[in-house]
């Protein structure tokens, strides 16, 4: 009930509400339609309105209406405010916009005017004699200092009004010296807060950097007791003009004046803004130190505590991404973070940098990136200049890593002082490039340490630079850079072509102009670097300095010394050489860098060392001493080596455009002519002795490469040459040699020999220093000086007394094949004819010899004549006992042996005068395996002025030896069949021999080989010898062989032995035999008595020959000899037995003492009884003792059936 009562009251009094409204809005329509077209009538009204509220005279051109905000206003055009003590006007604006108060005007019956805005002004602002004087004038027309300003006494009522709006076509903020800033579109609205009064202001920048500014300024009220000091509060931010490329926020201010001053903070700021605004307030001075700098980056904060009234302030800073151009000798920064603070006169910069940019105003060649930049930098003005101090800057890269610390003083005038210290690690040294302080090191000094420093790692260092940098490097004291850091695996390429010293674990120190590298150890090439020193004494014109000694392999120290200038320089003169072991080299170079000749020096010490040449086959080993070197010349001074294991002696000098060589040593045949010629001459020189040998070598050869001599001497005492006369010696006799060689054209060269007292070669070889080819020569033994003939080969003259051939022998045992077995290493078809035959080369041959003594054999007034054909060396012999032909194919071989054809060979009997050593002891003259396919024939044999007949024999070569086939000595008296072989059995010779032998008179056939009182008259003779000996051919001797000997010998006739004989037939005891039997039975045996036969067969072993069958059947009696002889011992062992052939004597005896009738009894018992009377008639004998003194001893025969003792033996033995 109640609500419904409520309801109808509400709808009452809307309804009231509306009735008494409409007469009032019909009455306000009457008024705008009567009043507003008669407005301007009442324009004086109107302006005395509005001046009464700005509190100056203002005068109006016209008015309007017009709806401001939705609300009715005056528009007015041209409203000027005037001076009130004169007639000027102080400002013009172009319209204006007013509302009038209705509630006052009516209380009031006049106009009372509520908001103003003022439009359409150019509004200038600048500092006059008592203030801040602010003009308003027209746009077109300028600031008039002759015409009256608003001043602040004057403008003060227009800020004490409750509401004022000023919109501008710009306001311009001018300096007293002229200079203007203008903000354009200004709008400025004034009116009351809560806390005061409030100015807001917008307007846009002028561009560059173009934005908008918004501004609001608030004034705080006084207390109550009105005595409190009025503060400013100012807020605002600016909108930066939309780039192209980025769009930054909005920078925002707060500034607050209090009783200390005033506290503002700017946030959101950028650097290259900020430096646009502020620049037409700064002096000249500043812009001009600043504008260079070109500051951008991101601002997040920038704060300012200042007491106007002390003079003091402080301004703070923070850096994002800032960066500043370098200038001003100063370093530029990019992409910066950290805080700057100013203070009057002074401020520091604290880093707290990634990723920095540093471009070092030229110090260093080019920006630099640094990770980290850490630390603090502080300045200060003072009459010297600005100070900028640092306690310390970290730095650090990928690079580098250090700190450094310092000041540096900037003059208002003049250059910059610098007194800075640093201490630096982790610098990689390949990027040092990058650091090198190229403004104050000279660019001859750059360049070199941009080649130089090529890897590795600074450990640590530290820096000094004090001074002006513009009077580096401080010749005359005025300050001091230095910096000195430790470097581990360093490389340092310290000059070109010199090898470069690398792992360095060395000590780098720049003074001034100077730079020092000393190196602790470190590598040249594979070798070890004990000691080095590289100085640069002026980095201006650099002179690099080097002084140092490695040790390590002989090769890398001899290629260091090839790869350098002075290698490269005598590269011509420098032998190919492979160096084995451990040397030293010593270095001391002084080598400039603009083009002057560098000086060198060097040392290189050989420790051991082996040295090859293998262009010329030459392996020197041991090498102990010392090799000197400059640029111009190379020096070796009593160098110790081995040459082919025989300790020589070397010097070697290179000086005045020739290389000179001296070698000294004792030396033998293996080291002058090397092992294989040594070997097969082994058994002719032997010993050694001293020899001097000199070698010249002109430098550039490639252009003078025969102009070279050698020559090499020596007396060879100590030296035996086991040849003829006039070619041996003994090691004791001294023998001038001397050999020269001399190079007539390229590859060739002429080889001279003089040998006292009469012998001289000369030779031509080609290829003499790699692989030497004989071409032609001579050899004179004799006969007068040597020439060079016109043919190849060699042509030899000899005129000689007397000369003893022998061929050489090589008596070492033949290789293992592949199978394991000994067998001859003879040359292959590939050889050259000198390996097969050293005649190969003899083209020519004439040689007088007046006794030529070959195989112990002598042969008086020999002439020896020689010449080539296709089928090799025909060689004619001529003398009274010896001639013949010889063919000597170049290569033997089985289908084209050596054939010697001789028509005459006449020879005689060595005298058995030897001793029994002789006999004994192999000769080993001879090596199977040398022996050549030969056929020899000699169609008039004789031995002792007795024919023997045609001997031929052939020797065939073997596996392991040769085979001798044919043997035939034929003749009248004889006819000898044999074969054999002669080969190596492991490292010993063997032979074997089968002969059988066949003579019709075995008494004349002895004559014949020289025992005519053989002892033997007639006898047809045959035998067989099987033999074989663990020996050579030639060493054939009885108590040496192993075989047999069967013989049988026909009826003939025992004579006198003579004494030689008899010792050959020692073997069978006839001599002792015979003699004995002449003794007691010179009745049966007599000189001259007959045999019948004679045979047997003898074993021979171990020395010994025995013998259980040799039996002699003669009519006297029958004779059985068993036992060994001693052949090596020469003694003899043996049993005897006689039975006489009693048949024939006791009836002769019978008759001659008894008469017929006793002999008839006795032939007749000697029937009867004959088995017992050859028992009772047997004689034993022993032979013992030697052969020269034998002894013969009758033996008893036991008793078989006899009762009694029977007399046994001769008479004479009883």
């Amino acid at each position: 009930m109640s609500t419904s009562r409520t309801r109808r009251t509400l709808r009452w009094t809307r309804r009231l509400l509306l009735t008494l409204l409409l007469p009032l809005l019909l009455l306000a329509a009457f008024g705008q339609w009567w009043v507003l077209p008669r407005l301007n009538d009442y324009r004086d009204d109107l302006a005395s309105a509005l001046g009464d509220a700005l509190h100056l005279p203002v005068r109006i051109e016209a008015v309007t209406a017009t709806l401001d905000g939705g609300r009715l206003a005056l528009a007015l055009r041209g409203v000027s405010l005037d001076d009130p003590g004169r007639q000027d006007t102080l400002a013009y604006f172009k319209q204006a916009a007013i509302t009038l108060n209705l509630w006052r005007s009516l209380q009031e019956w006049r106009p009372v005017v509520g908001r103003i805005r003022l439009e359409g002004a150019s509004v200038t602002l600048e500092p006059g004699p008592d203030g801040l004087s602010r003009f308003f004038a027209p746009a077109s027309v300028p600031p008039d200092e002759n015409k009256p300003a608003l001043t602040t006494a004057v403008a003060h009522p227009l800020f004490d009004l409750r509401q004022l709006d000023l919109v501008g076509e710009q306001v311009t903020l001018r300096r007293s010296d002229g200079f203007a800033w203008q903000l354009l579109q200004p709008y400025l609205r004034l009116q009351d807060a809560a806390g005061g009064r409030r100015l807001a202001l917008t307007a846009d920048l002028p561009t560059p950097p173009g934005g908008r500014l918004e501004l609001t300024v608030e004034r705080s009220p006084l207390d109550d007791q009105g005595t409190a000091e009025r503060g400013w509060r100012l807020r605002g931010q600016i909108q930066a003009a939309a780039g192209a490329t980025e769009v930054h926020s909005p920078t925002e201010f707060e500034a607050t004046q209090t009783s200390a001053g005033w506290q503002a903070i700017v946030r959101n700021l950028r650097a290259e803004y900020l430096l646009a605004w502020a620049m037409p307030w700064l002096s000249e001075t500043a812009r001009q130190w600043l504008n260079p700098l070109n500051p951008r980056g991101h601002l997040p904060e920038i704060t300012l505590s200042a007491d106007p009234v002390a003079g003091t302030y402080q301004l703070a800073v923070a850096l994002q991404g800032f960066s500043v151009d370098s200038t001003h000798g100063l370093p530029g920064f990019d992409n910066v973070t950290g805080r700057l603070t100013f203070t009057p006169g002074q401020g520091q910069v604290a880093l707290n940098c990634r990723t920095v940019q540093v471009d070092t105003a030229g110090l260093l060649r080019a920006p630099i990136i640094l990770n980290t930049l850490n630390g603090t930098v502080a300045w200060r003005r003072s009459p010297e200049g600005l100070h900028l101090d640092s306690a310390g800057l970290e730095l650090a890269n990928a690079d580098l890593n250090g700190r450094f610390w310092g000041s540096v003083i900037v003059p208002d005038h003049g250059g910059p002082a610098l007194d800075i210290q640093g201490h630096y690690h982790d610098v990689q040294v390949k990027q040092a490039w990058r650091y090198l302080p190229v403004a104050v090191i000279p660019p001859q000094g750059v360049a070199w340490l941009d080649r130089a420093l090529v890897d590795g790692r600074v450990a640590t260092g530290e820096l000094i630079f004090r001074g002006p940098p513009a009077a580096f490097p401080f010749d005359r004291d005025e300050g001091l850079f230095e910096t000195r850091f430790q470097v581990e695996n360093a490389v340092l390429d310290y000059a070109p072509g010199w090898p470069r010293l690398e792992r360095l674990q060395a000590e780098v120190r720049f003074r001034n102009r100077g730079l020092t590298v000393e190196a602790r150890s470190g590598q040249l090439l594979d070798g070890r670097l004990e000691e080095a020193t590289t100085r640069i004494a002026d980095l201006s014109k650099v002179v690099v300095e080097v002084q140092g000694r490695a040790k390590g392999p002989g090769a890398s120290m001899w290629q260091a010394l090839r790869d350098s200038p002075v290698g490269r320089e005598l590269h011509e003169d420098l032998p190919d050489l492979q160096i084995g072991g451990v040397s030293t080299l010593d270095l001391a170079l002084t080598l400039p860098t603009d083009g002057r000749p560098g000086q060198v020096r060097g040392r290189v010490g050989l420790l051991d060392n082996d040295v090859t040449l293998p262009a010329r086959k030459v392996a020197l080993d041991r090498l102990r001493g010392t090799a000197h070197f400059t640029e111009t010349s190379l020096e070796i001074r009593d160098v110790q080596a081995l040459w082919r294991d025989a300790p020589i002696r070397l010097d070697l000098e290179l000086a005045d455009r020739e290389l000179r060589t001296q070698i000294a040593g004792k030396l033998g045949l293996a080291a002058l002519a090397g092992p294989s010629a040594a070997a097969a001459l082994k058994s002719q020189i032997t010993g050694v002795s001293d020899w001097k040998a000199a070698l010249v070598v002109p430098t550039h050869r490639r252009e003078q490469e025969s102009a070279f001599s050698l020559e090499l001497r020596s007396d060879l005492r100590g030296v035996a040459i086991n040849l003829p006369a006039p070619l041996g010696k003994t090691a004791g006799e001294s023998r001038p040699l001397r050999i020269t060689v001399r190079p007539v054209e390229r590859d060739r060269s002429v080889v001279a020999l003089d040998y006292a007292p009469e012998t001289q070669a000369l030779v031509e070889l080609a290829g003499l220093l790699d692989t030497p080819r004989f071409e032609r020569g001579e050899l004179r033994i004799g006969a007068g000086p040597a020439r060079l003939p016109d043919k190849r080969g060699l042509a030899i003259v000899a005129d000689l007394p007397r000369w003893t051939w022998a061929a050489p022998v090589d008596r070492s045992s033949p290789g293992q094949n592949g199978e394991g077995s000994a067998g001859c290493r003879r040359a292959s078809g590939a050889s050259s004819d000198a390996d097969l035959n050293p005649l190969a080369v003899v083209s020519h041959l004439e040689a007088r010899i007046g006794q030529w003594v070959v195989a112990g054999q002598s042969f008086d007034g020999v002439t020896i004549r020689a010449h080539r054909d296709p089928q090799g060396l025909q060689v004619a012999l001529d003398s009274e006992a010896l001639a013949g032909q010889a063919t000597v194919p170049d290569r033997p071989t089985p289908a084209r042996p050596l054939n010697i054809a001789l028509q005459r060979l006449w020879i005689q009997r060595a005298t058995d005068d030897g001793n029994r050593a002789s006999r004994v002891k192999p000769t080993a003259a001879a090596n199977p395996c040398q022996l050549p396919p030969l056929t020899l024939t000699a169609a008039d044999l004789r031995l002792n002025d007795q024919a023997l007949g045609r001997l031929r024999l052939a020797i065939t070569p073997r596996f392991n030896g040769v085979r001798l086939s044919g043997i035939e000595l034929r003749s009248a008296q004889q006819q000898i069949d044999a074969d054999g072989e002669w080969w190596w059995n492991g490292d010993r010779q063997a032979s074997r021999i089968t002969a059988e032998f066949r003579s019709p008179a075995l008494g004349d056939t002895l004559a014949v080989f020289g025992y005519p009182e053989s002892g033997i008259a007639r006898g047809p003779t045959k035998a067989r010898l099987d033999a074989e000996w663990a020996a050579g051919l030639p060493d054939f001797a009885l108590e040496r062989i192993s075989g047999t000997l069967g013989f049988e010998i026909g009826p003939g006739q025992l004579l006198e032995i003579n004494p030689g004989l008899g010792r050959m037939l020692g073997l069978f005891s006839v001599q002792n035999l015979s003699r004995r039997l002449s003794l007691d039975f010179s009745d049966l045996f007599q000189p001259g008595t007959s045999f019948d036969r004679i045979s047997g067969e003898f074993v021979f072993k171990n020395g010994q020959a025995r013998t259980d069958n040799l039996n002699i059947d003669a009519p006297a009696a029958q004779i059985e000899i068993r036992g060994r002889v001693g052949l090596r011992d020469r003694d003899y062992d043996q049993h005897i037995t006689v039975t006489p052939q009693l048949g024939v004597a006791l009836p002769v005896a019978g008759a001659i003492v008894g008469g017929p009738a006793a002999g008839a009894a006795v032939f007749v018992a000697e029937r009867l009884l004959q088995k017992g009377i050859e028992q009772a008639t047997q004689y034993q004998y022993r032979l013992t003792g030697s052969w020269d003194d034998p002894v013969l001893e009758p033996r008893q025969i036991p008793a078989e059936t006899s009762p009694e003792p029977i007399r046994h033996g001769f008479a004479s033995d009883n």
